[in-house]
């Protein structure tokens, strides 16, 4: 029988290298589809009928939890984008309105709630702009642009320095045991060491593609605007 291979301290920070960047790649890679012939008679069928369609008991309320702070950190980084968005909206859509006290009803972050129908897709109507308002949001948006473009690439690179700081941290644990370890060995303490610093970096990177896909979305609303100034 074959002895599982071992390394020393010596040789540990040399595959430590080697080992985080395959990791950290597969982790900013899609799950890839296991179609081996002999894996899918395997789990073909029986594997559906255990597969879990909803977060364990506990789960759910973490990470809708997570997902509001995320969202929190976007509205206090994007004023000025919900503020020209809602504005927009205000002109197209129409608010929900409480029938006990006759007030807009308003989300989390204090903005207004919008009618919807019953596809769920909001009750609204663009033609309703002038051209005079469509020229101010357009004027709004593209100067706004300067400042946006600015946060969302901080919040870029706020996700690259986290990502850093979990490689160091698995690197740390990766190093950390003295004595005969095998890779597989190090590989699991590193992980377990860097956990948060794993969380961490997730949550970063969360952050850093909501603020692109944010601005670039605004980028579409002012050209679109410019096109109908135009057309």
């Amino acid at each position: 029988m074959s002895e599982t291979p071992t390394i020393d301290n010596k040789q540990a920070s040399e595959q430590a290298d080697r080992v985080i960047t395959d990791l950290a790649r597969e982790a900013d890679e899609p799950l890839a589809i296991d179609t081996d012939p002999d894996r899918t008679r395997e789990t073909a069928t029986t594997g559906f009928s255990r597969m879990r369609t909803s977060w364990r008991p506990g789960e759910a309320a973490e990470v809708t939890g997570i997902l509001q702070q995320a969202r929190g950190v976007i509205h206090r980084e994007f004023p000025g984008i919900y503020l020209i968005l809602n504005e927009l909206w205000g002109l197209a859509r129409e608010a929900v309105v409480d029938p006990d006290t006759g007030e807009c009803v308003t989300d989390l972050y204090g903005w207004p709630e919008w009618v919807k129908l019953p596809s769920g897709a909001y009750k609204e109507d663009y033609s309703r702009l002038t051209n005079s308002e469509k020229d101010d949001f357009l004027l709004r948006i593209t100067t706004g642009l300067v400042e946006w473009q600015q946060v969302a690439t901080e919040k870029w690179a706020e996700a690259m320095l986290a990502k850093v700081r979990w490689e160091e941290s698995m690197a740390e644990g990766f190093i950390a045991p003295t004595g005969k370890v095998t890779v597989e060995e190090r590989t699991q303490r590193g992980r377990a060491y860097a956990t948060q610093d794993r969380y961490h970096a997730v949550f970063r990177a969360a952050l850093s593609r909501s603020a692109d896909q944010l601005v670039r979305s605004v980028e579409l609303i002012g050209q679109r605007l410019k096109d109908s100034l135009t057309a």
